[in-house]
C-alpha cells in the first residue's frame, strides 16, 4: 500500500450502512409497488434515524406512489424544513428538486 491509499474497512461505519440500506430498500419497494413492505420500512427508518431526511424523503415518495398527493407534499415541506435546519449538508440544488416535487405534485393533483 502506498502512502495515498487507505484502506475502505478504515472508514466503514455500521450505522451509516443500515441506514443506506434501509433507505434504499425503501425506495427499491416503492419501484416494486410493495407499498405496505415500503411503509414498515419507512416506519423503522423513523423509529431508528429520526433525525435523518431519509425517512422524510421516502415517506413522501410512498405517499406520492399511493396517489396521496397531500400527504407526499406535506412530507417534501417536511423535507425543505429539515434543509432549513440542516443547511450545512445540502446544496441549492437538494431545496430545487424538493420544491419541483412539490410543485409537480400540485399540478398533478389539480
Amino acid at each position: 500500500m502506498t502512502d495515498i491509499e487507505t484502506d475502505p474497512g478504515e472508514f466503514f461505519d455500521p450505522e451509516l450502512a443500515e441506514l443506506e440500506r434501509l433507505s434504499n430498500g425503501a425506495l427499491d419497494l416503492i419501484e416494486s409497488g410493495l407499498f405496505d413492505e415500503a411503509e414498515r420500512t419507512c416506519i423503522e427508518l423513523k423509529a431508528r434515524f429520526p433525525d435523518t431526511i431519509d425517512w422524510i424523503e421516502r415517506s413522501a415518495a410512498l405517499h406520492a406512489a399511493r396517489g396521496q398527493v397531500d400527504k407526499a407534499v406535506e412530507h417534501y415541506r417536511l423535507c425543505l424544513a429539515y434543509i432549513d435546519h440542516n443547511s450545512e449538508g445540502f446544496d441549492a440544488e437538494s431545496r430545487e428538486w424538493y420544491q419541483e416535487q412539490i410543485d409537480r405534485l400540485r399540478t398533478v393533483g389539480q
